[in-house]
Parts: structure tokens; C-alpha cells; sequence
């Protein structure tokens, strides 16, 4: 019987080491001698949605090798990023054991992309939001993360998965493994940190941690190399 437990107490070590060493996500590198982007400066929102939390940067501040073609999307303003889990995420008939299996193991996951026309707050008028002034090189390296969260065809163009929450938004597959330890939040912190948040992933496991984090984040200013922020709440 002690062995018996030895055993399983093994497994389950094994099992939580086998999903942590998964908890890496992708890490941005910059091309050398390269304009990052065509703009000094540029304001991203981190918007909370419920349980989860999404980034919103503006389109042409972008350069079209940093994004993936986004099929089926409208021209817009803004693009609002959100990542969860592919089988929870897209489904708004989804229960507890769905919540369960989306945690207990690794599952495949999703992107979620919104536009907007204009304005963020205007667009989500009721959600609590941050506002961060990122400058050329932390927008290239949010866009780099974004991008390497993304699936893409072998014209460049992100591959589908479900409609997304309204008629102009859509899910899109994303190679990323999502479990408990890799978390919608967890997703949102390292995308933040890639743009020079100090956020810390383990410090975000719930979408209230990441959003106090966000509000945190460039409390010394712009000249200690990290974004400026401000709540935007409305």
C-alpha cells in the first residue's frame, strides 16, 4: 500500500512539473536595425471582461509584419486581444464541467479579436479599464508576443475557430496550451510584461490581480524605461 502511494504521489508530481514547464509563453525578439514602428509613442487599454481582460492597441501603429492577416475583420480603429481556453472561451452555454476540464489539463486555446471604430471607452463604455502610453519598442514587442500567440496559414493569415462575441469580432486559433497554470490572466501579465510591465504572471491569476497590476505599472514615470499609465474607468 505505501508503495502504492509513493507511486501515484509520483505521478501527481510528475503531472504538475509536465504542466509547469509548459507555462512558458512566447518571448518577442527584435529584429536588428529595424524602425519598430512608424509613430514615437502609443496608447494601448487593457479592458476587463468579466473574468477575463483583453488589450486594445490601435491597428496602424502597427507594421503589417507584426500582425497576422486577420480574416474576416473589418478595417478598424483599435483591436482588442483577448486569449482563454478554445473549448470555454468561444462558448456562451458553458457550464462546470466545462470551467473543470478547461483547468484540470492541458487544452488547446483561442484568440479573441474585437474591433473597434473609434474610441475604446466608447466602445465598452461600462468596463473598467487601464490606458498605457507605450513607446515604439515596447509596442513592437506587445505586437511581437500577440503575434506569436497567434496560428497562422502559410499565407500569413490567422486560421479561424468560431464566431466571436459580436457580429464584427471572431475566435481564432491560437498554438498555445491553456491550463491552470497558464491562465487567461497569466496570458494578459506576460503580454504586458513584453511590453515592459513589471506585472508578474504569478501575481495575476485572477483578472482583479492583473488589472491592479496594470494600474500600477509606470508609477515611476517614463524615465525609468517603463509605459506610463492611467485609469481609465467608465
Amino acid at each position: 500500500m505505501r508503495r502504492w502511494w509513493l507511486f501515484f504521489g509520483a505521478a501527481v508530481l510528475a503531472w504538475v512539473a509536465g504542466l509547469a514547464s509548459s507555462c512558458h509563453m512566447p518571448r518577442p525578439v527584435l529584429a536588428p536595425d529595424r524602425t519598430a514602428v512608424p509613430v514615437d509613442s502609443s496608447t494601448v487599454y487593457v479592458v476587463q471582461h468579466g473574468w477575463h481582460a483583453g488589450i486594445a492597441i490601435r491597428r496602424d501603429h502597427v507594421p503589417a509584419d507584426r500582425w497576422p492577416a486577420w480574416t474576416g475583420l473589418p478595417a478598424s480603429r483599435y483591436l482588442e486581444i483577448g486569449w482563454g481556453e478554445g473549448g470555454y472561451y468561444p462558448n456562451p452555454d458553458a457550464g462546470v464541467w466545462d470551467a473543470l476540464r478547461a483547468g484540470l489539463w492541458p487544452t488547446g486555446s483561442v484568440i479573441h479579436a474585437v474591433p473597434v471604430a473609434r474610441s475604446v471607452r466608447d466602445r465598452f463604455p461600462q468596463q473598467r479599464m487601464v490606458r498605457l502610453r507605450l513607446s515604439a519598442t515596447e509596442l513592437d514587442r506587445l505586437a511581437s508576443f500577440i503575434r506569436q500567440s497567434v496560428t497562422v496559414d502559410s499565407a500569413g493569415r490567422a486560421v479561424p475557430a468560431a464566431p466571436g462575441y459580436w457580429p464584427s469580432s471572431r475566435f481564432y486559433v491560437s498554438p498555445l496550451r491553456y491550463h491552470v497554470f497558464q491562465n487567461c490572466n497569466h496570458w494578459a501579465a506576460e503580454a504586458l510584461e513584453a511590453a515592459g510591465c513589471r506585472t508578474g504572471r504569478w501575481r495575476s491569476l485572477t483578472v482583479g490581480q492583473l488589472m491592479a497590476q496594470a494600474e500600477r505599472c509606470g508609477t515611476h514615470g517614463a524615465n525609468s524605461g517603463r509605459p506610463t499609465a492611467d485609469r481609465a474607468s467608465q
